[in-house]
């Protein structure tokens, strides 16, 4: 079992960041909370190391707008957990897809947003990254995060007329494109609060971008995941889940084997023309840093 042993193949595999910040989880049991109105696509758009601008990763996002609930989620991350319940439907192991779909992903958007219209509330399940345990962290914010402040110019995005918006955001200065063709206050990730649908939100230095893609009028379930693994949802607050973030980061394997007692670590070796020569057991006290640039500086 994958459970037992974790192989991080450094310097054979590029994995990106947000790739290994989430593990799957079986999807079984859930519960409907509303039905969707529209369902929007975005094309996210992530840079994990600010050093390197021009290196992306890119992730599809999908927006399920209910009368009362909307859902913004990773597709990547709901194929992945999709496929890891088929499995275990099955009695397989569905750990055995994990190498598939990082390596075919480019990049998972982490935060899964439930937006309540109603209360004026959003709740951001996180996922953070470990092997045996899955933390899923759950924290909330009012909807009325963002000052925007309208500014000139338009343009069509998928044929939609679309004005153009400004707001700073927790360090990040981003620039929207709304259409009040549909009047939906709502948009990708935390973003909300415009006189009509966000379709494009830019950040200044072009380290995180969201591109809507595809825009449907289809009535589908909006669900609340409540399965046995869901049972350990963990209440926080955002800095709680920042803190979190940043010891992943700053030592990665540390923060395995925090969470995770007894697990052995193989790291890759390479031969002399950089191919994959087998693996070791890390040493106590070896330490990987990884890129951190997250969307929310602040």
């Amino acid at each position: 079992m994958f459970k037992n042993s974790y192989f991080l193949l450094l310097l054979t595999l590029v994995i990106p960041r947000l790739a290994l910040a989430q593990n799957p989880i079986n999807i079984d049991e859930y519960k409907v909370i509303d039905q969707s109105r529209f369902i929007i696509t975005y094309e996210a758009m992530m840079t994990d190391d600010s050093l390197k601008p021009t290196k992306h990763n890119y992730d599809r996002l999908v927006l399920m707008v209910g009368d009362s609930i909307s859902r913004c989620y990773s597709n990547t991350m709901h194929r992945y957990d999709s496929a890891f319940t088929v499995s275990e439907r099955k009695g397989q192991d569905g750990y055995k897809n994990m190498s598939h779909f990082v390596a075919d992903s480019g990049g998972v958007w982490v935060p899964d947003v439930y937006k309540y219209y109603g209360s004026k509330r959003m709740t951001v399940m996180h996922r953070m990254g470990t092997v045996d345990r899955v933390p899923i962290y759950l924290y909330d914010e009012p909807l009325d995060l963002m000052d925007w402040k309208m500014s000139f110019g338009t343009k069509e995005i998928l044929g939609y007329p679309c004005f153009k918006a400004e707001c700073d955001f927790r360090g990040r200065h981003w620039t929207a494109w709304f259409t009040m063709q549909i009047p939906v206050k709502d948009g990708p990730w935390k973003f909300c609060g415009l006189p009509g649908l966000i379709l494009e939100m830019e950040e200044s230095r072009g380290h995180y971008a969201f591109r809507c893609i595809g825009i449907e009028n289809q009535q589908k379930p909006i669900i609340w995941y409540d399965g046995p693994r869901f049972e350990d949802y963990q209440r926080c607050t955002r800095a709680d889940v920042m803190k979190q973030e940043e010891d992943f980061h700053a030592d990665f394997i540390g923060y395995i084997r925090m969470v995770n007692p007894g697990i052995k670590i193989h790291i890759a070796k390479t031969d002399a023309y950089g191919k994959y020569a087998g693996s070791e057991e890390a040493p106590e006290g070896y330490k990987k840093v990884l890129p951190y640039n997250p969307v929310e500086l602040e």
